[in-house]
């Protein structure tokens, strides 16, 4: 018997091969074809001219078939040119086709046996003007003998879906209407749980599916995609209400005094003043911590803009009351930079660091002194990578684990991670802005603090987009005053298949050229840790002027005389990227500058350099990169474990967001078991997408 998650190779015209195909789509079980949404739809109710086809672009238009004209494109392409006439002018429909130089077979045969000269055509397309020649790209066409026959499949809106090679779009449109028709009423339906919101209509999950499929107007897809998306997020923010107020059932063992013996003197011996955002932060972090429930808060903040003096702060409370804390983060590079930073900062005060890295305890007697100051109490803050995780890490009084670039780690090394005290506050911290509509969906469980002023004394960084001359020649200046570069590339080295310059390549050259008078480094991915590290150690000594580099250096990377950074081929990086390697410079007082040196001959990447050279705030950069390239890229959403989205779109929708969230809270706090009757399929949802997090959602 058919179901929702019966598997598609054993439905009829499928098979295994077609299911592996299917696959490439995201395509496994009939619930996937049923939330296979058309990725855009071909508005055919509008019959326009060819005259205005070349206006528009694309469309649908009605013609009169003229005689046809078969040649050669190249040596395995061959194009079929139709005549077509209407009242207002005459043009080519076009046909490209794969031939086989060794066949006889008439690729076009079934093609032109439906254009016969005197018939009628509907056909939909993209009007072109290419060297010289007008024609149309045929996308769709249906044929009828007499002018005044009535089309079968046109005169309506069509659904156009996402392809892979072997699927046609044909095939793919039978497919799922053949699978919509016969299984949509088995979708799970919770739209009575859901209040009347705005203009959207109040739609079963089966009706929103098949007029999402099948609208009869364009307005009838957008309405029921956000009839759709309601339920989607109405799902996801229950479990996330759920999940917030589960971590707050068991009060915490832990509890802390602001006692003042190693903050003051922690903040007396800070050479600069908090700025008012790092205030409130610790704040509210402080009273988190000096509550009943765990802490569990979100600390956002752009890059440089002062987030580890915070979470300092708050290891520093943990620590004056007699418990230790951990911070983890994603790269060895990035740890032994809070570790050296850390360790700077409480200078003079009687507290013992670790780095617990997978090189820190590589060497036996080493590790085992280390593990042995966790399971004793000795030692107070360990900072390290996933090695912090591993199970033969144990603490003796655990109480706060801070979390740096959190959305670098999956779930199951957070769960790790919070197995390693009973009860612990939780600090996650990112320096990847996140706009508000994301945040309130990926973080919706967590609170959240944001930090956006910089530390006084920063002076905001200039970017330019550039050519070598002009980028190495002030360069050069810079380096003459006693600063420092970056220079980054994309790739590490010399590739054939791209027509790029690596970084291995030009270390080599740059030195015997632009830079002989000065001092050049290597540092990049493939390298080893211990290597990567003492690269670093010497740039930030000095010992190094010029650092050529990968995106290795994205995160974590203090250096307050480095004051210029080129970025080579920077159409290949995104937004959220380029914002990340400008943050390693500008850490100072000093001007520094930033230089995009690449080929923006496309609208996106032209796009992406304008933002880049007139705004530094990066929120608006993280706003601009969620519309260009999505969620899942820029956070790693799928890290967290949350399910795609089918219909529901994290721009458009974050009206629908805040009103789920609203809702879905009283859900949780009337229901918190969801054990009402009218909340079983509800439960039955969160726990088919949120099994994973059952450690914290109990309605597993």
């Amino acid at each position: 018997m058919l179901n929702l998650d019966s598997e598609i190779q054993y439905l009829k015209g499928i098979g295994s091969r077609r299911a592996q195909l299917f696959a490439k789509l995201g395509i496994k079980i009939v619930e996937d074809f049923l939330t296979f949404f058309p990725a855009q739809y071909q508005d055919r109710t509008k019959i326009i001219s060819i005259k205005d086809i070349y206006k528009n672009l694309q469309g649908c238009i009605f013609v009169k078939v003229g005689k046809s004209c078969k040649r050669q494109f190249s040596q395995g392409l061959s194009i079929l040119d139709i005549e077509i006439f209407d009242d207002t002018s005459m043009t080519y429909a076009r046909f490209f086709r794969k031939n086989n130089p060794y066949s006889n077979i008439d690729v076009f045969a079934t093609i032109r046996k439906a254009f016969e000269v005197g018939k009628f055509a509907y056909i939909y397309g993209d009007a072109k003007l290419e060297r010289g020649e007008r024609f149309i790209s045929v996308n769709d066409y249906e044929i009828v003998q007499n002018e005044a026959d009535k089309p079968l499949l046109f005169d309506k809106i069509v659904p156009v879906y996402s392809a892979t090679e072997g699927l046609s779009q044909k095939f793919i449109r039978e497919t799922v209407k053949t699978i919509v028709e016969s299984s949509c009423m088995l979708y799970p339906d919770i739209s009575n749980l859901i209040p009347r919101f705005d203009s959207i209509p109040t739609l079963q999950s089966s009706v929103a599916i098949q007029k999402i499929h099948y609208p009869n107007t364009l307005e009838d897809a957008e309405n029921a995609r956000r009839s759709f998306a309601l339920q989607e997020f109405f799902i996801l923010e229950c479990a996330l209400s759920l999940s917030r107020n589960n971590l707050k059932k068991n009060p915490k063992i832990q509890k802390y005094e602001i006692r003042k013996t190693l903050l003051t003197t922690f903040k007396n011996n800070l050479k600069f003043e908090f700025t008012r955002d790092q205030k409130k932060a610790i704040n509210d972090i402080f009273a988190d911590m000096q509550n009943i429930y765990p802490m569990n808060r979100m600390l956002m903040g752009d890059v440089g803009s002062g987030k580890t003096v915070v979470a300092l702060s708050a290891a520093l409370l943990a620590v004056e009351n007699g418990y230790q804390t951990m911070i983890v983060a994603p790269t060895e590079i990035l740890a032994e930079q809070h570790y050296l930073t850390i360790l700077n900062m409480l200078e003079g005060l009687d507290v013992k660091i670790v780095l617990a890295t997978s090189s820190t305890l590589k060497k036996k007697s080493e590790r085992e002194k280390i593990l042995a100051g966790f399971a004793d109490d000795d030692i107070k803050i360990a900072i390290g990578t996933h090695a912090l995780i591993e199970d033969r890490v144990k603490f003796k009084n655990l109480s706060l684990i801070i979390v740096d670039e959190q959305h670098r780690f999956g779930v199951m090394q957070k769960f790790a991670a919070l197995d390693k005290a009973k009860s612990p506050d939780i600090l996650m911290m990112t320096a990847t802005p996140i706009p508000r509509a994301l945040a309130m969906t990926v973080y919706g469980e967590m609170d959240m603090t944001t930090i956006t002023q910089l530390p006084p004394g920063r002076t905001p960084v200039k970017t330019y987009s550039s050519n070598e001359q002009i980028a190495y020649t002030n360069t050069i200046k810079e380096l003459k005053n006693g600063n420092q570069a970056y220079i980054v590339y994309p790739i590490i080295d010399e590739s054939d298949k791209l027509a790029l310059k690596s970084a291995v390549d030009e270390s080599k050259k740059l030195p015997q050229t632009w830079f002989k008078d000065f001092k050049v480094g290597l540092l990049h991915g493939k390298m080893q840790p211990s290597e990567k590290n003492e690269i670093m150690r010497k740039f930030k000594n000095k010992e190094f002027s010029v650092l050529i580099a990968t995106t290795v250096i994205e995160v974590g990377i203090d250096v307050p005389d480095a004051t210029i950074m080129i970025i080579q081929h920077a159409e290949r990086f995104g937004l959220s990227a380029l914002h990340q390697l400008r943050g390693r410079i500008g850490r100072s007082s000093k001007q520094s500058y930033v230089y995009l040196i690449g080929s923006f001959n496309n609208e996106a990447a032209q796009k992406r350099l304008s933002i880049m050279t007139s705004t530094s705030n990066g929120f608006k950069i993280a706003e601009e990169d969620l519309k260009m390239r999505g969620p899942g890229e820029l956070m790693g959403a799928a890290q967290h474990g949350f399910p795609e989205f089918k219909a529901g779109d994290l721009i458009k929708d974050a009206d629908i967001i805040e009103f789920t969230k609203n809702h879905a809270c009283e859900i949780a706090e009337n229901d918190p078991d969801l054990s009402k009757n009218e909340n079983i399929v509800l439960k039955n949802l969160i726990s088919k997408y949120f099994l994973h997090k059952t450690k914290l959602i109990n309605v597993g």
